[in-house]
């Protein structure tokens, strides 16, 4: 089964930044996550799997997807780095046809997940440099 996989260091404590993490709507302008199941909307829309907030760990299926794949599933994990920074890394498994395997990685790995991871991290140290300057 294909897997694309980004990851992003933030300068911000994991504490700091998993909330936003948790929270699609903060930092990815068109994802929205339903926890009783899909909506209708405009958006692309995902269903929760699970979620556990000790774990700093969200994963999700997306129903419809947008791209030409089946049996998505992805996760978004938040992870301490020390030092008062993180990791975030976000991958989804998926099936799809072979040929069309370096497209997808291309669109939704760079496309999707480290444009979004970008807006994230900026987030997040920006909300971390105000806390800390209050």
């Amino acid at each position: 089964m294909p897997r694309i996989t980004r990851r992003t260091f933030v300068a911000a404590p994991a504490s700091h930044v998993w909330p936003l993490a948790g929270d699609f709507a903060q930092w990815h302008p068109k994802l929205r996550i339903y926890e009783d199941g899909p909506e209708a909307s405009p958006e692309l829309v995902v269903t929760v799997v699970s979620r556990d907030d000790d774990a700093m760990s969200l994963s999700y299926h997306m129903p419809d997807p947008p791209f030409p794949i089946a049996n998505h599933r992805a996760t978004v994990l938040v992870e301490d780095a020390g030092h008062s920074c993180s990791y975030v890394t976000w991958q989804a498994d998926f099936t799809a046809d072979e040929v069309l395997l370096q497209q997808l990685e291309d669109s939704i790995g760079d496309d999707v997940f480290a444009l979004a991871l970008d807006r994230l991290a900026t987030s997040a140290q920006d909300a971390y440099g105000a806390a800390q300057l209050a």
